[in-house]
């Protein structure tokens, strides 16, 4: 393509110029020399080495400003170029902003102002926003940098090893959706257990009943916690209640714009005090990921710069990310209520919907009394306050949250609904986009009540069918929509947007192979197996500036994306790192212009592991018999057409493999000859499993003739009385804070304390509760990375204690990570 264009250009006379659009842009340039120099007195040369470029409304007006370049030695220009110094704007809107550059955008006043005073004034006073990368226009006044708060030198790029691990570890995104799947799978597993118990019903015995208490409806609770990060944040910090607050990556502990700190910008920048930030001159970059009620009263937003919330709410302060603390509270919070009921849809870490109908029936409470009560232990036991609404489903629900909030609680009754809903935007409904908003709005539709008096054709006509008839029964407070209690995880995936600058091929490619690790450890904590791998890739724009506004962030990209498919089950990750090298040269993508990058693996299979040892009993039971059989492989399900020769196996080795026995015995009951029992085989199986074996197909008779005397048990008092491990009983959430306090107490670990907790995992294994075992080593691998080699050999020795257990229970070891960044323990 680029070769034609090339021979386009040549053919059309513009090749000389580098196209049409640059021979346009110089003939303009030339024509504002010659119209400045014949038809415009020259008044001084105030914006001599300035090129200013107009964008959007202003006030003087584009004309105006172009005849005041003119007059005073600057350059005007019609389109962005090289040359162009600042860009003259009022208002712009980030997706303007992104495509700017770094060119500073300052306001007209900085040019009327310049004139007046006769003398070419600080633009930085005069800035609009800023975009601006480290390289800025050199003018003639000093330009003092911004304090280096968080040197780049000394940030990491995907080309560290380590990247990932630090930015996942520091990623808010990844931590919100990470926790949303993992509640989501948490609420599925406890439903899939036989027992249910909950405990907390208990106290709703001592809550008041209703009297007039008449089950009419569904009632659907929705519980979202009140400024969530702030909420978590402030439990440490008690001082700051009541007071503007929001949550940042920004190192500095609060931005303050007090008189003395402009003054010192203005007559003396060289000497700002290295804690204080410029809000006006540099807006900081970093952004807003939670605020306070307080700082939302003064216009400040989830996801605002800060430099712009600064301006906006001049007291604010910041405080840090506590996602250890996110954890915790989410996981109290969840506790919580799954000891009411297992009627939960979890949304994410700090969102959910629960049917409460039967807890409101059973116990003859209302809702307001049920709200309170649930509201008040969740306060009690997290700190942090919540909001809760009720509907007749979730999406009245969810609208009364709206005015619960915050910290309340409020219940859209069937008779009100109507009414209540008339108010409503049609913004806040559920799946209407932008597009959709503009729509309705050319319609003269923006409330719910104005939908509801629309015509059904009318809103099909501009919608679509199933659109038209969705928003209509939307803004009546309908929402056919049953809550999902049972989650099925479709896809598991793991992407990178910032810090993608790679400058070689092999770069490119190492990051793609930790990259597979990553989502290969996710999809293997979710227990399964994939058929599809995506790779998608963000691209720097062809118009977008190399350096963007946000340092080592992605700015202005293209996004592409490329899949392939195997035929069976992906069972090894080196398998991940073939297929994304693959579709990465299929690409054709230059390493130099990613700015993101992201596996998926979608086409899930849940896996089935099979112990090993009754594996080698089931072949060799299947070769003495003559009936074919095919091993089983863990994991990896049989697929596809048996090879000639063979009959195919049925799925479920053991209870099919039986059954096939007896299909061709007669129907009378099962018996094995001693021939067809390798009993050397079966003494390898756990007892658990063999009495198992020999009570269901009656073996007792053929053990016995032909097994060899059964050694006499050891008496008890010859093996020493089992120890209880003193962590025996705790849930993951009561350990973890041990384990902290140990690693901060103690410079090394002792022995004991490694044998200790080495046993009590194998003890886990043994228990078959691989679920704990898993995230408990990985959060060990994780915590032990950032310390001395002394952790580094007490994790491999807890290690070899817990594979102890897993070969004894299992005949396998579990898949653990026993790589440390230090070259002594591997």
């Amino acid at each position: 393509m680029s070769r034609r264009r090339g021979r386009d250009d040549e053919d059309n006379g513009f090749a000389e110029w580098g196209g049409y659009m640059e021979a346009k842009k110089s003939k303009l340039r030339e024509q504002y020399k010659e119209t400045a120099t014949k038809q415009t007195e020259k008044l001084s040369d105030i914006f001599a080495g300035v090129a200013i470029l107009v964008n959007g409304l202003t006030n003087p007006s584009s004309e105006e400003l172009k005849q005041l370049m003119a007059a005073h030695g600057g350059t005007f220009h019609l389109y962005q170029h090289a040359s162009t110094t600042h860009i003259i704007a009022s208002n712009l809107p980030n997706v303007k902003i992104n495509k700017l550059g770094s060119v500073p955008i300052v306001k007209p006043s900085w040019i009327t102002d310049s004139i007046t005073l006769n003398k070419l004034l600080d633009y930085r006073r005069y800035l609009l926003y800023t975009n601006q990368s480290t390289s800025q226009p050199k003018l003639a006044f000093p330009v003092v940098p911004k304090p280096d708060l968080d040197p780049p030198s000394k940030t990491k790029t995907a080309s560290d090893p380590h990247f990932l691990e630090e930015f996942y570890s520091n990623s808010r995104l990844h931590l919100i959706a990470t926790l949303g799947a993992e509640f989501k799978q948490f609420i599925a597993d406890l439903r899939d257990k036989p027992e249910r118990n909950f405990p907390g019903c208990e106290k709703l015995l001592l809550i008041p009943q209703s009297k007039n208490f008449v089950k009419t409806t569904p009632v659907v609770m929705h519980i979202d916690m009140d400024c969530f990060f702030v909420s978590v944040g402030l439990r440490t910090r008690p001082e700051l209640r009541g007071l503007p607050v929001a949550v940042t990556h920004a190192r500095n502990p609060q931005i303050n714009a007090s008189k003395e700190r402009e003054d010192a910008v203005t007559l003396n920048m060289d000497r700002l005090p290295q804690h204080m930030e410029v809000v006006d001159g540099r807006s900081s970059m970093s952004e807003v990921a939670s605020c306070s009620y307080e700082a939302r009263k003064c216009g400040v937003k989830n996801g605002m710069f800060l430099g712009a919330a600064a301006k906006l709410c001049p007291n604010i302060k910041t405080i840090p990310y506590d996602f250890e603390g996110y954890k915790e509270v989410s996981m109290i919070l969840y506790n919580t209520l799954v000891s009411y009921t297992l009627d939960i849809e979890a949304v994410s870490c700090d969102e959910m919907y629960v049917d409460i109908t039967d807890i409101l029936t059973i116990f003859n409470l209302s809702v307001e009394g049920w709200a309170t009560h649930i509201r008040n232990e969740i306060m009690s036991k997290t700190g942090c306050p919540c909001s809760t609404g009720f509907g007749a489903n979730r999406l009245q629900a969810r609208l009364a949250t709206k005015k619960a909030k915050p910290a309340g609680s409020y219940h859209l009754k069937p008779e009100d609904v109507e009414v209540y809903m008339a108010e409503i935007a049609v913004a806040d409904l559920p799946g209407v986009g932008r597009a959709t908003l503009q729509k309705l709005k050319a319609l003269g539709l923006e409330t719910c009540g104005d939908v509801q008096v629309a015509s059904l054709q009318v809103l099909q006509k501009e919608l679509g069918v199933k659109a038209g008839e969705t928003i209509l029964e939307q803004a009546r407070g309908l929402d056919r929509k049953p809550l999902n209690f049972h989650h099925e995880r479709k896809s598991v995936s793991a992407e990178i947007n910032y810090g993608i600058r790679f400058k070689s091929l092999e770069e490119c490619h190492n990051f793609l192979e930790s990259l597979g690790n990553e989502v290969w450890s996710r999809l293997n904590e979710v227990k399964m197996r994939a058929r599809c791998v995506t790779l998608k890739l963000m691209v720097r724009a062809a118009d977008a500036p190399v350096e963007t506004a946000k340092f080592l962030g992605h700015g202005l990209c293209d996004s592409l994306s490329k899949s392939t498919t195997t035929t069976h089950p992906i069972v090894d990750v080196r398998a991940i790192h073939r297929e994304v090298k693959n579709l990465y040269e299929k690409m054709n993508v230059e390493f130099v212009e990613l700015r993101g990058m992201g596996i998926q693996l979608s086409k899930l299979e849940k896996t089935a592991p099979v112990n090993p040892t009754l594996n080698r009993f089931l072949q060799q039971q299947s070769k003495k018999s003559d009936i074919p059989a095919k091993p089983v492989v863990a994991d990896r399900p049989t697929r596809g057409r048996p090879r000639k020769g063979t009959k195919t196996q049925p799925k479920n080795s053991l209870s099919n493999f039986f059954k096939s026995k007896k299909d061709s015995l007669s129907q009378s009951k099962l018996q094995i000859r001693k021939e067809d029992v390798d009993l050397e085989v079966l003494k390898e199986l756990p007892q658990e499993i063999r009495d198992e074996v020999i009570k269901e197909y009656n073996l007792e008779a053929t053990v016995a003739a032909g097994a060899k005397p059964a050694p006499p048990p050891l008496k008890k008092e010859t093996a020493p009385p089992a120890r209880k491990s003193p962590f025996s009983g705790l849930q993951w959430c009561q350990l973890k804070p041990v384990l902290y306090k140990w690693m901060s107490s103690e410079p090394k670990p002792s022995e004991v304390d490694v044998n200790m907790l080495g046993e009590h995992f194998r003890q886990l294994a043994v228990d078959r509760n691989i679920e704990m075992l898993k995230v408990a080593m990985n959060f060990l691998h994780r915590t032990f990375s950032s310390l001395d080699c002394d952790w580094h050999r007490a994790y491999r020795d807890i290690v070899d204690l817990t594979q102890q257990g897993m070969v004894a229970r299992y005949g396998a070891t579990l898949h653990v990570n026993r790589t440390f960044p230090c070259c002594q323990v591997s």
